[in-house]
Protein backbone atom coordinates (compact mmCIF):
# COMPACT_ATOMS: atom_id res chain seq x y z
CA UNK A 1 0.00 0.00 0.00
CA UNK A 2 1.14 3.38 -1.32
CA UNK A 3 1.85 6.17 1.44
CA UNK A 4 -1.19 7.56 -0.04
CA UNK A 5 -3.19 4.90 0.20
CA UNK A 6 -2.02 4.63 3.35
CA UNK A 7 -2.85 8.54 4.31
CA UNK A 8 -6.34 8.18 2.69
CA UNK A 9 -7.21 4.79 4.95
CA UNK A 10 -6.13 6.90 8.01
CA UNK A 11 -8.42 9.91 6.99
CA UNK A 12 -11.22 7.69 6.69
CA UNK A 13 -10.82 5.69 9.59
CA UNK A 14 -10.67 8.91 11.12
CA UNK A 15 -13.30 10.24 9.74
CA UNK A 16 -15.31 7.02 11.33
CA UNK A 17 -14.05 7.95 14.84
CA UNK A 18 -14.58 11.54 14.41
CA UNK A 19 -18.43 10.70 13.76
CA UNK A 20 -18.74 7.86 16.10
CA UNK A 21 -17.04 9.44 19.04
CA UNK A 22 -19.69 11.93 19.83
CA UNK A 23 -22.16 9.39 19.48
CA UNK A 24 -20.79 7.62 22.42
CA UNK A 25 -19.89 9.91 24.68
CA UNK A 26 -24.15 11.67 24.14
CA UNK A 27 -25.28 8.44 24.98
CA UNK A 28 -22.87 8.14 27.92
CA UNK A 29 -24.14 11.80 28.61
CA UNK A 30 -27.84 10.88 27.89
CA UNK A 31 -27.96 7.68 29.77
CA UNK A 32 -26.57 9.09 32.54
CA UNK A 33 -29.48 12.23 32.50
CA UNK A 34 -31.90 9.12 32.29
CA UNK A 35 -30.65 7.30 34.94
CA UNK A 36 -31.11 10.33 37.36
CA UNK A 37 -33.98 11.43 36.28
CA UNK A 38 -36.00 7.96 36.29
CA UNK A 39 -34.47 7.38 39.88
CA UNK A 40 -35.90 10.89 40.89
CA UNK A 41 -39.21 9.83 39.17
CA UNK A 42 -39.61 6.73 41.23
CA UNK A 43 -38.46 8.03 44.49
CA UNK A 44 -40.79 10.53 43.70
CA UNK A 45 -43.08 7.99 43.29
CA UNK A 46 -42.78 6.07 46.44
CA UNK A 47 -43.21 9.24 48.65
CA UNK A 48 -46.19 9.70 47.29
CA UNK A 49 -47.34 5.97 47.95
CA UNK A 50 -46.07 6.53 51.54
CA UNK A 51 -47.80 9.64 52.41
CA UNK A 52 -51.44 8.46 50.78
CA UNK A 53 -50.81 5.00 53.28
CA UNK A 54 -49.62 7.33 56.48
CA UNK A 55 -52.81 9.35 55.87
CA UNK A 56 -55.51 6.45 55.08
CA UNK A 57 -53.93 4.32 58.69
CA UNK A 58 -53.79 7.85 60.54
CA UNK A 59 -57.70 8.29 59.57
CA UNK A 60 -58.25 5.06 60.87
CA UNK A 61 -56.60 5.74 64.11
CA UNK A 62 -58.25 9.06 64.27
CA UNK A 63 -61.89 7.54 63.68
CA UNK A 64 -61.37 4.77 66.44
CA UNK A 65 -60.18 6.83 68.64
CA UNK A 66 -63.12 9.47 68.50
CA UNK A 67 -65.35 6.35 68.71
CA UNK A 68 -64.05 5.11 71.80
CA UNK A 69 -64.18 8.66 73.26
CA UNK A 70 -67.77 8.87 72.57
CA UNK A 71 -68.31 5.20 74.27
CA UNK A 72 -69.10 3.85 70.62
CA UNK A 73 -67.74 0.25 72.36
CA UNK A 74 -70.48 -1.66 72.51
CA UNK A 75 -72.86 -3.62 69.65
CA UNK A 76 -76.10 -2.13 70.44
CA UNK A 77 -78.28 -1.23 67.94
CA UNK A 78 -78.09 2.91 68.34
CA UNK A 79 -73.70 2.29 68.87
CA UNK A 80 -73.91 0.40 65.91
CA UNK A 81 -75.29 3.43 63.46
CA UNK A 82 -72.97 6.36 65.26
CA UNK A 83 -70.15 3.76 64.22
CA UNK A 84 -71.68 3.42 60.65
CA UNK A 85 -72.19 7.10 60.49
CA UNK A 86 -68.11 7.40 61.26
CA UNK A 87 -67.64 4.97 58.35
CA UNK A 88 -69.88 6.61 55.95
CA UNK A 89 -68.31 9.89 56.59
CA UNK A 90 -64.85 8.72 56.15
CA UNK A 91 -63.35 9.10 53.36
CA UNK A 92 -61.00 5.98 53.24
CA UNK A 93 -62.72 3.47 56.25
CA UNK A 94 -64.55 0.84 54.21
CA UNK A 95 -66.67 -0.76 57.47
CA UNK A 96 -66.08 0.16 61.31
CA UNK A 97 -67.28 -2.27 64.10
CA UNK A 98 -66.13 -3.69 67.04
CA UNK A 99 -63.96 -7.11 68.04
CA UNK A 100 -63.22 -8.68 71.69
CA UNK A 101 -60.51 -9.44 72.87
CA UNK A 102 -59.17 -12.24 71.05
CA UNK A 103 -59.73 -10.46 67.90
CA UNK A 104 -63.13 -12.71 67.27
CA UNK A 105 -65.53 -10.14 65.31
CA UNK A 106 -68.59 -9.39 67.50
CA UNK A 107 -70.39 -6.74 65.11
CA UNK A 108 -69.43 -4.53 62.28
CA UNK A 109 -71.37 -1.79 59.80
CA UNK A 110 -72.00 -1.93 56.98
CA UNK A 111 -71.99 -6.61 57.76
CA UNK A 112 -69.88 -8.44 56.22
CA UNK A 113 -71.18 -11.60 55.23
CA UNK A 114 -70.06 -14.18 57.85
CA UNK A 115 -66.92 -13.91 59.66
CA UNK A 116 -68.18 -16.30 62.69
CA UNK A 117 -65.29 -18.15 64.40
CA UNK A 118 -62.56 -16.14 62.78
CA UNK A 119 -60.03 -13.95 64.84
CA UNK A 120 -59.45 -10.72 62.17
CA UNK A 121 -56.26 -10.41 64.12
CA UNK A 122 -53.97 -11.31 67.46
CA UNK A 123 -54.12 -8.44 69.83
CA UNK A 124 -51.09 -6.55 70.58
CA UNK A 125 -51.33 -6.05 74.41
CA UNK A 126 -48.91 -3.76 74.74
CA UNK A 127 -49.75 -1.51 72.45
CA UNK A 128 -52.98 0.62 71.53
CA UNK A 129 -53.23 0.40 68.59
CA UNK A 130 -52.68 -2.64 66.10
CA UNK A 131 -52.44 -3.33 62.16
CA UNK A 132 -52.94 -5.77 60.21
CA UNK A 133 -53.72 -7.33 57.33
CA UNK A 134 -56.98 -10.20 56.92
CA UNK A 135 -56.50 -13.46 55.85
CA UNK A 136 -58.46 -14.74 53.23
CA UNK A 137 -58.22 -17.87 53.88
CA UNK A 138 -58.91 -17.48 57.95
CA UNK A 139 -61.39 -14.60 57.37
CA UNK A 140 -64.80 -15.21 54.70
CA UNK A 141 -65.89 -12.73 52.83
CA UNK A 142 -62.07 -11.02 53.21
CA UNK A 143 -60.59 -9.69 50.45
CA UNK A 144 -56.79 -10.16 49.96
CA UNK A 145 -55.26 -6.64 50.76
CA UNK A 146 -57.37 -5.49 53.12
CA UNK A 147 -56.49 -3.83 56.26
CA UNK A 148 -57.44 -3.41 59.68
CA UNK A 149 -56.68 -0.85 62.30
CA UNK A 150 -57.83 -1.81 65.70
CA UNK A 151 -58.15 0.16 68.55
CA UNK A 152 -57.77 -1.05 72.20
CA UNK A 153 -60.61 0.48 74.80
CA UNK A 154 -60.61 0.70 78.28
CA UNK A 155 -63.89 -2.30 78.13
CA UNK A 156 -61.34 -5.10 76.69
CA UNK A 157 -62.56 -4.50 72.99
CA UNK A 158 -61.84 -3.06 69.61
CA UNK A 159 -62.73 -0.88 67.43
CA UNK A 160 -61.87 -1.77 63.84
CA UNK A 161 -61.69 -0.35 60.87
CA UNK A 162 -61.33 -1.64 57.76
CA UNK A 163 -59.36 -0.48 54.92
CA UNK A 164 -59.85 -1.60 51.07
CA UNK A 165 -56.68 -1.71 49.23
CA UNK A 166 -58.08 0.51 46.80
CA UNK A 167 -57.91 3.43 48.55
CA UNK A 168 -54.22 3.34 47.95
CA UNK A 169 -54.93 3.77 43.88
CA UNK A 170 -52.70 6.96 42.91
CA UNK A 171 -51.64 8.75 39.53
CA UNK A 172 -48.27 5.74 38.79
CA UNK A 173 -45.78 9.17 37.76
CA UNK A 174 -44.82 9.55 34.30
CA UNK A 175 -46.03 7.99 31.02
CA UNK A 176 -42.67 6.43 30.23
CA UNK A 177 -42.46 4.20 33.92
CA UNK A 178 -45.87 3.81 34.05
CA UNK A 179 -46.20 0.25 32.33
CA UNK A 180 -42.88 -0.97 33.34
CA UNK A 181 -42.94 -0.49 37.34
CA UNK A 182 -44.16 -2.07 40.48
CA UNK A 183 -45.29 0.04 43.69
CA UNK A 184 -45.86 -2.36 46.53
CA UNK A 185 -46.93 -1.14 49.79
CA UNK A 186 -46.66 -3.86 52.65
CA UNK A 187 -47.76 -3.88 56.48
CA UNK A 188 -45.84 -5.22 58.69
CA UNK A 189 -44.37 -8.73 56.84
CA UNK A 190 -47.66 -8.74 54.72
CA UNK A 191 -48.87 -7.33 51.11
CA UNK A 192 -51.04 -4.51 51.64
CA UNK A 193 -51.31 -2.86 48.15
CA UNK A 194 -49.54 -3.03 44.72
CA UNK A 195 -49.74 -2.12 40.97
CA UNK A 196 -48.04 -2.20 37.80
CA UNK A 197 -45.43 -5.05 36.93
CA UNK A 198 -42.56 -6.15 38.94
CA UNK A 199 -39.20 -6.42 36.88
CA UNK A 200 -37.08 -9.58 37.86
CA UNK A 201 -34.65 -8.93 39.89
CA UNK A 202 -31.38 -8.28 39.08
CA UNK A 203 -28.56 -6.19 38.44
CA UNK A 204 -30.76 -4.31 36.17
CA UNK A 205 -33.41 -3.79 38.94
CA UNK A 206 -33.81 -0.08 40.10
CA UNK A 207 -35.66 0.29 43.20
CA UNK A 208 -36.55 2.44 45.83
CA UNK A 209 -37.98 1.62 49.65
CA UNK A 210 -38.99 4.21 52.05
CA UNK A 211 -40.24 3.19 55.69
CA UNK A 212 -42.49 4.88 57.65
CA UNK A 213 -41.80 6.63 60.69
CA UNK A 214 -45.12 6.11 61.82
CA UNK A 215 -46.49 3.04 61.27
CA UNK A 216 -45.27 -0.76 60.05
CA UNK A 217 -45.17 0.38 56.63
CA UNK A 218 -42.95 0.29 54.08
CA UNK A 219 -43.40 0.84 50.24
CA UNK A 220 -41.31 -0.08 47.38
CA UNK A 221 -41.48 1.40 44.35
CA UNK A 222 -38.90 -0.53 41.27
CA UNK A 223 -38.20 -0.34 37.58
CA UNK A 224 -35.89 -1.70 35.30
CA UNK A 225 -32.70 0.18 33.69
CA UNK A 226 -34.42 -0.09 30.32
CA UNK A 227 -37.64 1.08 31.19
CA UNK A 228 -35.22 4.53 32.53
CA UNK A 229 -33.21 4.65 28.95
CA UNK A 230 -36.99 5.02 27.37
CA UNK A 231 -36.62 8.51 27.86
CA UNK A 232 -34.17 8.91 25.73
CA UNK A 233 -34.84 6.93 23.24
CA UNK A 234 -35.68 9.50 20.45
CA UNK A 235 -32.59 11.97 21.51
CA UNK A 236 -30.48 8.72 21.07
CA UNK A 237 -31.87 8.20 17.17
CA UNK A 238 -31.38 11.79 16.38
CA UNK A 239 -27.72 11.74 17.71
CA UNK A 240 -27.38 8.66 15.65
CA UNK A 241 -28.28 10.28 12.86
CA UNK A 242 -26.17 12.74 13.16
CA UNK A 243 -23.34 10.63 13.81
CA UNK A 244 -23.86 8.92 10.30
CA UNK A 245 -24.56 12.30 8.67
CA UNK A 246 -21.37 13.38 10.03
CA UNK A 247 -19.53 10.12 9.20
CA UNK A 248 -20.32 10.43 5.66
CA UNK A 249 -19.52 14.17 4.99
CA UNK A 250 -16.10 13.94 6.96
CA UNK A 251 -15.16 10.41 4.65
CA UNK A 252 -16.79 12.54 1.50
CA UNK A 253 -14.59 15.19 2.44
CA UNK A 254 -11.44 12.79 2.78
CA UNK A 255 -11.99 11.29 -0.59
CA UNK A 256 -12.00 14.74 -2.31
CA UNK A 257 -8.93 16.24 -0.54
CA UNK A 258 -6.95 13.01 -1.70
CA UNK A 259 -8.36 13.09 -5.13
CA UNK A 260 -5.75 15.52 -6.15
CA UNK A 261 -2.55 13.84 -6.91
CA UNK A 262 -0.19 14.04 -3.79
CA UNK A 263 3.00 15.32 -5.36
CA UNK A 264 1.11 18.18 -6.78
CA UNK A 265 -0.22 19.30 -3.44
CA UNK A 266 2.91 18.37 -1.25
CA UNK A 267 4.88 21.28 -4.20
CA UNK A 268 2.18 23.49 -3.81
CA UNK A 269 2.53 23.93 0.17
CA UNK A 270 5.81 23.82 -0.08
CA UNK A 271 5.95 26.86 -2.70
CA UNK A 272 3.13 29.02 -0.49
CA UNK A 273 5.35 27.96 2.57
CA UNK A 274 8.20 29.83 0.94
CA UNK A 275 6.55 32.38 -0.01
CA UNK A 276 4.29 33.13 3.23
CA UNK A 277 1.32 32.90 1.36
CA UNK A 278 -0.36 31.33 4.78
CA UNK A 279 -2.06 34.53 7.04
CA UNK A 280 -3.20 34.71 10.65
CA UNK A 281 -6.04 35.94 10.89
CA UNK A 282 -7.55 36.46 14.07
CA UNK A 283 -11.51 36.36 15.75
CA UNK A 284 -12.56 37.98 18.33
CA UNK A 285 -13.60 36.10 22.09
CA UNK A 286 -15.82 38.27 23.80
CA UNK A 287 -16.94 38.20 27.22
CA UNK A 288 -20.93 37.89 26.98
CA UNK A 289 -21.55 39.61 30.12
CA UNK A 290 -19.74 42.84 29.99
CA UNK A 291 -19.38 42.76 26.17
CA UNK A 292 -15.58 43.41 26.28
CA UNK A 293 -12.91 42.05 24.19
CA UNK A 294 -10.98 39.38 26.04
CA UNK A 295 -8.57 38.34 23.09
CA UNK A 296 -9.06 36.25 20.18
CA UNK A 297 -8.31 32.89 18.15
CA UNK A 298 -5.46 32.44 15.48
CA UNK A 299 -7.05 31.09 12.52
CA UNK A 300 -4.74 30.70 9.50
CA UNK A 301 -5.99 31.90 5.55
CA UNK A 302 -3.83 30.48 2.48
CA UNK A 303 -3.78 34.06 0.52
CA UNK A 304 -1.88 33.37 -3.24
CA UNK A 305 0.48 36.07 -5.00
CA UNK A 306 -2.67 36.63 -7.18
CA UNK A 307 -4.83 37.67 -4.02
CA UNK A 308 -7.02 34.13 -4.13
CA UNK A 309 -8.14 33.36 -0.81
CA UNK A 310 -8.31 29.20 0.29
CA UNK A 311 -10.07 28.26 3.32
CA UNK A 312 -8.60 25.72 5.72
CA UNK A 313 -10.79 23.45 5.24
CA UNK A 314 -9.36 22.83 1.64
CA UNK A 315 -5.35 22.15 2.86
CA UNK A 316 -5.50 21.74 6.87
CA UNK A 317 -5.90 17.80 6.61
CA UNK A 318 -3.07 17.35 4.36
CA UNK A 319 -0.99 19.84 5.98
CA UNK A 320 -1.41 18.48 9.84
CA UNK A 321 -0.61 14.96 7.91
CA UNK A 322 2.05 15.66 5.60
CA UNK A 323 4.31 17.61 8.29
CA UNK A 324 3.86 21.12 7.43
CA UNK A 325 2.10 21.72 9.86
CA UNK A 326 5.23 22.63 12.05
CA UNK A 327 6.39 24.87 9.89
CA UNK A 328 3.04 26.94 9.17
CA UNK A 329 2.35 27.15 12.91
CA UNK A 330 5.72 28.89 13.52
CA UNK A 331 4.86 31.19 10.35
CA UNK A 332 1.76 32.04 11.49
CA UNK A 333 3.46 32.89 15.03
CA UNK A 334 6.07 35.29 13.80
CA UNK A 335 3.60 37.13 11.84
CA UNK A 336 1.16 37.14 15.18
CA UNK A 337 3.95 38.49 17.17
CA UNK A 338 4.74 41.30 14.81
CA UNK A 339 1.08 42.07 13.71
CA UNK A 340 -0.65 42.19 17.44
CA UNK A 341 2.66 42.95 19.50
CA UNK A 342 2.01 46.89 19.62
CA UNK A 343 -1.60 46.11 20.40
CA UNK A 344 -0.89 43.10 23.18
CA UNK A 345 2.03 45.26 24.91
CA UNK A 346 -0.41 48.24 25.21
CA UNK A 347 -3.48 45.80 26.67
CA UNK A 348 -1.56 42.73 28.32
CA UNK A 349 -5.34 41.48 30.06
CA UNK A 350 -5.87 40.78 26.16
CA UNK A 351 -5.18 36.51 25.12
CA UNK A 352 -4.09 35.15 21.86
CA UNK A 353 -5.22 31.58 21.59
CA UNK A 354 -2.98 29.65 19.01
CA UNK A 355 -4.05 25.84 17.81
CA UNK A 356 -1.54 23.22 18.24
CA UNK A 357 -1.82 19.91 16.18
CA UNK A 358 -1.45 16.81 17.88
CA UNK A 359 2.00 15.83 16.82
CA UNK A 360 2.94 19.21 18.40
CA UNK A 361 3.01 17.45 21.70
CA UNK A 362 5.62 14.82 20.23
CA UNK A 363 8.39 16.66 21.52
CA UNK A 364 9.68 19.25 22.61
CA UNK A 365 10.12 21.66 19.42
CA UNK A 366 7.05 23.55 19.92
CA UNK A 367 8.34 24.95 23.80
CA UNK A 368 11.26 25.90 21.95
CA UNK A 369 9.55 27.60 19.11
CA UNK A 370 7.46 29.66 21.85
CA UNK A 371 10.30 30.77 23.54
CA UNK A 372 12.24 31.98 20.12
CA UNK A 373 8.93 33.82 18.86
CA UNK A 374 7.67 34.97 22.42
CA UNK A 375 10.21 35.26 24.46
CA UNK A 376 10.89 39.23 25.43
CA UNK A 377 8.70 40.18 22.64
CA UNK A 378 6.10 42.41 23.18
CA UNK A 379 2.61 39.42 23.51
CA UNK A 380 4.12 37.84 26.76
CA UNK A 381 3.51 34.37 27.87
CA UNK A 382 0.64 35.05 29.76
CA UNK A 383 -1.01 36.30 26.67
CA UNK A 384 -0.83 33.08 24.77
CA UNK A 385 -3.60 30.16 25.04
CA UNK A 386 -2.65 26.91 23.34
CA UNK A 387 -5.60 25.11 22.03
CA UNK A 388 -5.07 21.32 21.68
CA UNK A 389 -8.07 19.88 19.69
CA UNK A 390 -9.48 16.33 20.72
CA UNK A 391 -10.57 15.43 17.03
CA UNK A 392 -7.32 13.88 17.00
CA UNK A 393 -5.85 11.14 19.59
CA UNK A 394 -2.48 12.28 20.85
CA UNK A 395 -0.06 9.57 20.29
CA UNK A 396 1.92 10.09 23.74
CA UNK A 397 0.01 11.41 26.55
CA UNK A 398 2.87 11.70 29.59
CA UNK A 399 4.71 13.41 27.02
CA UNK A 400 1.88 15.57 26.15
CA UNK A 401 1.33 16.14 29.65
CA UNK A 402 5.28 17.14 30.11
CA UNK A 403 5.08 19.45 27.72
CA UNK A 404 1.84 20.77 28.78
CA UNK A 405 3.44 21.39 31.75
CA UNK A 406 6.83 23.81 30.68
CA UNK A 407 4.00 25.57 28.56
CA UNK A 408 2.50 26.47 31.82
CA UNK A 409 5.89 26.72 33.82
CA UNK A 410 6.29 29.73 31.15
CA UNK A 411 2.74 31.10 32.12
CA UNK A 412 1.09 30.00 28.85
CA UNK A 413 -2.71 28.05 29.31
CA UNK A 414 -4.00 25.59 27.89
CA UNK A 415 -7.20 25.15 26.10
CA UNK A 416 -9.20 21.86 24.92
CA UNK A 417 -10.81 22.77 21.67
CA UNK A 418 -13.84 20.73 20.25
CA UNK A 419 -14.64 19.33 23.44
CA UNK A 420 -16.80 16.33 23.26
CA UNK A 421 -16.68 15.80 19.98
CA UNK A 422 -13.73 13.59 19.53
CA UNK A 423 -11.14 11.42 21.79
CA UNK A 424 -9.79 11.77 25.09
CA UNK A 425 -12.74 13.84 26.61
CA UNK A 426 -13.02 13.90 30.34
CA UNK A 427 -9.71 11.85 30.42
CA UNK A 428 -8.25 14.89 28.35
CA UNK A 429 -9.01 17.20 31.18
CA UNK A 430 -7.96 15.04 33.93
CA UNK A 431 -4.68 14.13 32.78
CA UNK A 432 -3.58 17.28 30.36
CA UNK A 433 -3.87 19.80 32.89
CA UNK A 434 -6.12 21.77 30.36
CA UNK A 435 -7.31 25.62 32.29
CA UNK A 436 -10.37 26.30 29.35
CA UNK A 437 -12.75 24.52 27.90
CA UNK A 438 -13.75 25.24 24.56
CA UNK A 439 -17.25 24.07 23.85
CA UNK A 440 -18.15 22.87 19.95
CA UNK A 441 -20.39 24.89 17.73
CA UNK A 442 -22.25 21.65 16.93
CA UNK A 443 -23.42 21.70 20.90
CA UNK A 444 -23.95 25.58 20.29
CA UNK A 445 -26.09 25.15 17.55
CA UNK A 446 -28.61 22.17 18.74
CA UNK A 447 -28.90 23.55 22.03
CA UNK A 448 -32.49 25.51 21.57
CA UNK A 449 -33.72 22.12 19.64
CA UNK A 450 -31.43 19.04 21.64
CA UNK A 451 -32.34 18.59 24.86
CA UNK A 452 -29.01 15.89 24.41
CA UNK A 453 -26.91 18.60 23.22
CA UNK A 454 -28.42 21.46 25.62
CA UNK A 455 -27.87 18.96 28.56
CA UNK A 456 -23.89 18.00 27.61
CA UNK A 457 -23.59 21.93 27.59
CA UNK A 458 -24.85 21.93 31.21
CA UNK A 459 -22.55 18.96 31.72
CA UNK A 460 -19.64 20.66 30.46
CA UNK A 461 -20.46 24.45 32.07
CA UNK A 462 -20.50 22.28 35.40
CA UNK A 463 -17.60 20.43 35.21
CA UNK A 464 -15.59 23.48 34.21
CA UNK A 465 -16.89 25.57 37.05
CA UNK A 466 -16.02 22.71 39.95
CA UNK A 467 -12.58 22.38 38.41
CA UNK A 468 -12.19 26.28 38.05
CA UNK A 469 -11.40 26.12 34.85
CA UNK A 470 -12.53 28.70 31.79
CA UNK A 471 -15.31 28.14 29.19
CA UNK A 472 -15.22 30.07 25.96
CA UNK A 473 -18.31 28.69 23.41
CA UNK A 474 -17.39 28.46 19.52
CA UNK A 475 -19.52 29.06 16.58
CA UNK A 476 -22.03 31.27 18.53
CA UNK A 477 -24.12 32.96 15.23
CA UNK A 478 -26.94 34.16 16.92
CA UNK A 479 -28.79 36.79 19.59
CA UNK A 480 -30.78 33.58 21.20
CA UNK A 481 -27.80 31.56 21.33
CA UNK A 482 -26.21 34.03 23.28
CA UNK A 483 -28.50 34.57 25.95
CA UNK A 484 -29.30 30.04 26.35
CA UNK A 485 -25.17 30.58 26.69
CA UNK A 486 -25.55 33.46 29.34
CA UNK A 487 -28.23 31.40 31.26
CA UNK A 488 -25.91 28.58 31.42
CA UNK A 489 -23.27 30.46 33.20
CA UNK A 490 -20.86 30.75 29.78
CA UNK A 491 -19.37 33.91 30.36
CA UNK A 492 -16.86 34.00 27.08
CA UNK A 493 -17.95 33.56 23.41
CA UNK A 494 -16.50 34.32 20.00
CA UNK A 495 -18.97 33.73 16.28
CA UNK A 496 -20.39 35.54 13.67
CA UNK A 497 -22.68 37.24 16.24
CA UNK A 498 -19.57 38.91 17.22
CA UNK A 499 -17.25 39.23 14.11
CA UNK A 500 -15.63 36.40 11.48
CA UNK A 501 -11.91 35.97 11.26
CA UNK A 502 -10.22 39.19 10.63
CA UNK A 503 -7.28 39.96 9.03
CA UNK A 504 -4.84 41.79 11.41
CA UNK A 505 -5.66 45.59 10.64
CA UNK A 506 -8.86 45.12 11.06
CA UNK A 507 -8.94 42.71 14.56
CA UNK A 508 -6.73 45.73 15.83
CA UNK A 509 -9.17 48.31 14.37
CA UNK A 510 -12.32 46.45 16.02
CA UNK A 511 -10.12 45.73 19.38
CA UNK A 512 -9.25 49.19 19.55
CA UNK A 513 -13.18 50.11 19.33
CA UNK A 514 -14.04 47.87 21.76
CA UNK A 515 -10.82 48.70 24.73
CA UNK A 516 -11.46 52.27 23.38
CA UNK A 517 -14.92 53.31 22.46
CA UNK A 518 -14.30 57.18 23.05
CA UNK A 519 -11.23 57.04 21.34
CA UNK A 520 -12.62 57.83 17.57
CA UNK A 521 -15.08 61.21 19.06
CA UNK A 522 -11.73 62.52 20.51
CA UNK A 523 -10.01 62.38 17.37
CA UNK A 524 -12.78 63.93 15.58
CA UNK A 525 -12.72 66.61 17.89
CA UNK A 526 -8.47 66.95 17.74
CA UNK A 527 -9.34 67.21 13.51
CA UNK A 528 -12.04 70.05 14.26
CA UNK A 529 -9.86 72.04 16.41
CA UNK A 530 -6.85 71.63 14.22
CA UNK A 531 -8.71 72.62 11.51
CA UNK A 532 -9.67 75.70 13.15
CA UNK A 533 -6.35 76.81 13.60
CA UNK A 534 -5.50 75.95 10.65
CA UNK A 535 -7.87 78.49 8.91
CA UNK A 536 -6.97 80.93 11.24
CA UNK A 537 -3.37 80.52 10.40
CA UNK A 538 -4.15 80.44 6.85
CA UNK A 539 -5.99 84.11 7.15
CA UNK A 540 -3.30 85.45 8.93
CA UNK A 541 -0.73 84.98 6.53
CA UNK A 542 -3.12 86.41 3.62
CA UNK A 543 -3.43 89.55 5.61
CA UNK A 544 0.58 89.86 6.22
CA UNK A 545 0.47 88.90 2.50
CA UNK A 546 -2.17 91.73 2.13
Amino acid sequence: MGRRSLLLVIAIAMAVVIGVAPLLLGRLILHAHADRFGRDEIAAVAARQAERAERVLAEAVSVLREADRAGLTTCRPNDLALLGEKAARSQFLRRIGVVDGGGLPMCFDPPPASRRGAALFKPDPARPVTIALLDPEAVPDAVKGTAVVGWRTAADVHLVAEISPSMLDLDGGADYLRGARSVVVKVGDGEWWSSGIRPTKSEDEIATEIRSDYFPLTVRVATSRAALLELVRPLEATLAIGSVASTVVLIGFALWLFRKPTSEVDDEIVVALRRSEFEPYFQPVVNIDTGLIEGCEMLVRWIRADGTMISPGAFMSYVETSGHVFEMTRLLMRKSAVQLGALYSENPELKLSINLFAGHFDDRRIVEDIIEIYGDGPIAYDQLVFEVTERYPLRDVPQARRIIAELHGLGCRVALDDTGTGHGGLAYIQQLGIDIVKIDKMFVDAMGADLGASTIVDVLVELANSLDMGVVAEGVETQEQLERLRGKGVTSAQGYVFAPALPHKAFIDLAENMLHPSSEEDEAESETEADGEGADEDAEAVEAAA
